[in-house]
């Protein structure tokens, strides 16, 4: 027995969106469960992040399983339909009803990416740190305008899902604050894919290494242009065959939730993917001659002093992909575990206290590590 014997108003687009929204949530799951397992087992930081992101992914899911009972009521099938097997005041109801916790999940996802890479980015760039707990929050505040408008555009609110009383509401104030926080949306996930790639480009990685986590952690742009495209369709709402036409909304808000979460998971269960990429783990800071460095035979002090020479700073970046429990190792742990993709080993110089992405003071080894060095004047 099919579903639509089940269910007579499904149809149209509503199985499209149907195979999409389990799809992609079946992704975003599988991560979900690889970053709690990383972050349990393997590394112990990001824990702030992790808890934005189970947020999300928790109103993403409840989001999705209303959509797919809105989708068996007619969302996404021509209204006619709907009408025709009575479906309609439940296509209603349990239509707004994702569209509210749709309202919730969407700034909720953004937060857990500004989290993210506000753990990444630690001290190093205050202006990158407040610029990204302004993008927080921005869409959280901006977002409750939204979530209330969803109850309150019909008077009494109940004629909200009474197909008799449809007339007594009004959603061209919904529909063009949509079109704004839809705008709002778009930008802070280009802004919030870029970011890591500006974090990236000043290292000294491997082309490789660069160009691949720059295009995993820029995955969010696709959240971007699907926050355009729902954000387009939402004029659907008031047009004359609604139930149809948000079909279309609902798709790409799904592609938007799940990929926002996808795109955010996949740098923090980088350490159990390592093995199958360890070729392309390969640090450019080094050059392969040893007549590059015969003046680095000394690091400069912890207080960052330089020589009275006038020598200008060269900074040398190491790249660890860590798969190790425990507290934080220390300099001659750092240089141990970074020899095996560094062609040179500096053995007899101290080196300056790591600075480790995503890892707090005392914390175990991030996914990308950094030491910082200076050259001793000759």
């Amino acid at each position: 027995m099919g579903l639509q014997e089940t269910f007579p108003a499904y149809g149209g687009r509503g199985p499209g969106d149907l195979r999409i929204g389990l799809g992609l949530g079946a992704v975003a799951t599988i991560f979900m469960i690889l970053r709690v397992y990383v972050r349990l087992r393997v590394n112990k930081f990001g824990t702030t992040a992790l808890i934005w992101a189970l947020i999300a992914w928790l109103l993403t899911t409840i989001t999705q399983c209303f959509g797919i009972i809105s989708i068996l009521h007619g969302l996404g099938n021509r209204i006619a339909v709907v009408e025709a097997t009575g479906q309609l005041g439940n296509y209603l109801l349990f239509t707004w009803i994702t569209v509210f916790f749709f309202n919730m999940a969407i700034p909720t996802g953004k937060v857990a990416v500004a989290a993210f890479l506000i753990e990444m980015n630690s001290q190093s760039n205050p202006k990158t740190r407040r610029s990204l707990i302004v993008v927080a929050a921005l869409n959280i505040i901006l977002s409750i305008p939204q979530i209330l408008l969803a109850w309150f555009q019909c008077s009494p609110p109940d004629a909200l899902w009474d197909p008799l009383r449809q007339g007594q509401c009004h959603h061209e104030t919904s529909v063009r604050y949509s079109y704004f926080i839809g705008a709002v949306a778009a930008l802070s996930d280009f802004y919030l894919a870029i970011i890591p790639v500006t974090m990236l480009a000043p290292l000294r990685l491997g082309r490789k290494l660069k160009w691949g986590l720059s295009f995993l952690m820029g995955l969010g742009v696709f959240a971007g242009a699907a926050a355009i495209v729902r954000s387009w369709a939402a004029k659907f709402i008031l047009s004359d065959d609604p139930s149809y036409g948000v079909g279309i909304l609902f798709r790409w808000g799904e592609v938007e939730e799940w990929i926002i979460l996808i795109s955010m998971s996949i740098p923090p269960v980088w350490p159990l993917f390592r093995p199958l990429t360890r070729h392309f783990i390969k640090s450019s800071n080094f050059s392969r001659s040893p007549d590059n460095y015969n003046g680095y035979n000394k690091y400069a002090s912890m207080r960052g002093d330089l020589a009275t020479s006038g020598q200008t700073p060269v900074v040398t970046t190491t790249i660890s992909i860590s798969s190790n429990k425990g507290p934080a190792a220390d300099a001659e742990t750092v240089r141990a575990s970074s020899s095996a993709s560094s062609v040179t080993r500096f053995d007899e110089e101290e080196a300056e206290t790591p600075h480790t992405i995503l890892s707090g003071p005392g914390g175990p080894e991030g996914w990308v590590e950094m030491s910082h060095y200076k050259k001793h004047p000759q």
